[in-house]
């Protein structure tokens, strides 16, 4: 009679597992996915956790007669959620936003896709990207939609046939069409509203370009573009010459420049070429002034001075560019009492976004500025955030702050390697035989 062999995630150490690595592998992939599965059921209980909380709310100021707050002060659940999770799990915001909907959608909405995930058999990332697509899809025609997408999903992880984000959407949209023609039509025509192009700076001086367009519009534009630069692309470079619309020829773009000395080539180039440089003083609290500190408004040059210092929105995994931000004071200025309020310092502003400043304004965290900018954030989970700037005032910072570091190692080890007390001064023995 043979002995059962107890199972584990991984058996056996890969170094001696031989052709068992490949077992091993899928042992813990299947653990990975129900690790999955547990993230996206806390999501969604975080979500029915808020959501009950605030009907709470509500229903206890009914009951006390008292005014209930105003609709722009009300945080919607997955808002909360997704602010909450974001720093708890490492992630992104635009991540955890499509973690919450995911999870909010695979456990009240889509049951067929419940079932794959609670055991294992759906990848967490294809899991989102599929309950993010059915999000859209309406009440109607959901589960026919759902049935037929899992259906012919049911074998395809296992068999190693993984579909990509933009084979499952294109699955769905054909799903949607079929069962309901009316409404795929509307959806392609609200999808054309939302058209958009986009740029964003890439590395080694380049920049990507995002087009998000009606397909009539981008295969006429494709054709456009790759009939002038065959035309071009003999003589010079043709994609930029028709990308311009010009002979080709060097254009500064905001925000897209590599390198100090490619930038002074641009200018250099340009015919009318002009240029102002301004200094800033990079020592933290250098435009402070007693009178601003106990004034509410923010003067331009503050503001600047923290955009430049925080450079995104400094939530924990929000990248929202600081020039779209509010700047916001961490300690809330007193406007009966400035004296007893948070001061209009550099060391109490940050920059957040619209979303992360109500966030802050009418959510229960609490929030404590750290020094150099630091933001310190206490959760009412009892969670405890912190992050730091990251913008161009922050790095120079970070470099005066190393170079200084290494003139003082450099003044405090002599040249034959002992330390000099004091730093700086010549040793006046050699060093003992």
């Amino acid at each position: 009679m043979s002995e059962a062999k107890p199972l584990f995630a991984v058996s056996d150490p890969l170094g001696a597992a031989d052709m068992k690595a490949v077992s091993a592998a899928r042992a813990a992939t299947l653990a990975q996915n129900r690790a999955g599965a547990t993230r996206l059921e806390a999501a969604n209980m975080l979500v029915q956790q808020f959501s009950r909380a605030a009907e709470a709310e509500a229903t206890d100021a009914e009951r006390r007669e008292a005014p209930s707050r105003p609709a722009y002060a009300r945080l919607a659940p997955e808002s909360r959620a997704r602010d909450h999770l974001a720093a708890a799990c490492q992630l992104t915001c635009w991540h955890t936003e499509r973690l919450v909907t995911a999870g909010v959608q695979i456990y009240s909405r889509l049951s067929r896709l419940r079932s794959s995930v609670d055991r294992g058999l759906v990848p967490e990332q294809l899991a989102i990207d599929i309950a993010c697509k059915l999000a859209a899809v309406p009440d109607s025609i959901v589960s026919d939609v759902e049935g037929e997408l899992m259906a012919g999903l049911a074998g395809d992880p296992e068999g190693g046939d993984r579909p990509s984000r933009a084979e499952v959407d294109s699955r769905i949209d054909e799903l949607v069409a079929r069962f309901d023609p009316a409404g795929a039509e509307e959806a392609e025509a609200e999808a054309a509203a939302s058209r958009m192009v986009r740029f964003r700076t890439g590395r080694n001086g380049m920049a990507d370009l995002l087009a998000k367009l009606p397909l009539a519009e981008a295969e006429l534009l494709r054709g456009r573009i790759e009939a002038e630069a065959e035309a071009r692309a003999a003589s010079e470079d043709g994609v930029a010459a028709v990308a311009q619309g010009l002979p080709n020829r060097v254009e500064f773009v905001h925000g897209a420049y590599s390198s100090y000395n490619w930038l002074c080539q641009q200018l250099l180039e340009g015919d009318d070429a002009s240029v102002r440089f301004e200094l800033i003083d990079p020592a933290p609290g250098a435009v402070d002034s007693p009178d601003h500190a106990l004034r509410y408004l923010i003067s331009p040059a503050m503001a600047e001075r923290i955009r430049l210092r925080d450079g995104t929105c400094r939530h924990p995994g929000c990248s929202v560019p600081a020039r779209d931000c509010d700047v916001d004071h961490v300690i809330a200025f007193n406007k009966r009492d400035p004296e007893l309020g948070g001061p209009t310092l550099e060391w109490n502003l940050v920059c957040l976004c619209r979303k992360h400043h109500r966030e802050k304004t009418f959510g229960t965290n609490a929030y404590r500025p750290g020094p150099l900018g630091e933001l310190i954030i206490l959760t009412e989970t009892g969670h405890r955030h912190r992050t730091r700037p990251r913008g161009p005032l922050a790095r120079a910072r970070d470099g005066i702050r190393e170079r200084a570091w290494e003139d003082y190692a450099d003044r405090l080890i002599s040249a034959d390697g002992y330390i000099m007390n004091p730093p700086g001064t010549d040793r006046s023995r050699g060093r003992p035989a």
